[in-house]
């Protein structure tokens, strides 16, 4: 399946640290194994609270602008053609941070375990997720604790 630029409407979302537009493509071509979005960040914007999954690979690739990678062993700038790796089961907190004045996008991938257990050391919170998951939809609340 082709999905051509502009096919795949953009989705204003409300993430864990504020506002992004996403174009979700893996949905849209019907994947199921992974998920594959087009995130933008607004200007002055955060992508989520630091995190690390214990079952899902997640991987970032730049497309335009300017980010700051914040993990565990601190800020490091990327530009366009950057990618970011981080494997399942690797305890470093990441989190995408635009300082700049102007919007950054980035293509993001990640597996799409069945179980996985996400925690978010800055905040002390841990999201355990079993199935099912709902993979279209986003309930903050679900299955937290801690």
């Amino acid at each position: 399946m082709i999905l051509r630029r502009g096919s795949v409407p953009a989705e204003r979302r409300r993430g864990s640290a504020g506002w992004r537009t996403e174009v979700r493509l893996s949905e849209a071509g019907g994947l199921t194994q992974y998920g594959a979005y087009v995130v933008t960040l607004e200007a002055r914007t955060p992508s989520s609270e630091r995190h690390w999954h214990l079952n899902e690979d997640e991987f970032l690739y730049l497309l335009e602008g300017r980010a700051v990678v914040v993990e565990n062993d601190g800020e490091h700038e990327i530009g366009p053609g950057d990618a970011v790796c981080w494997p399942a089961g690797v305890a470093n907190a990441h989190a995408i941070r635009n300082d700049t004045d102007a919007p950054v996008t980035f293509l993001v991938v990640g597996t799409r375990a069945e179980r996985d257990v996400v925690t978010y050391p800055d905040s002390g919170r841990v999201l355990r997720l079993e199935p099912p998951r709902a993979w279209g939809s986003r309930d903050p609340g679900a299955g937290e604790s801690g």
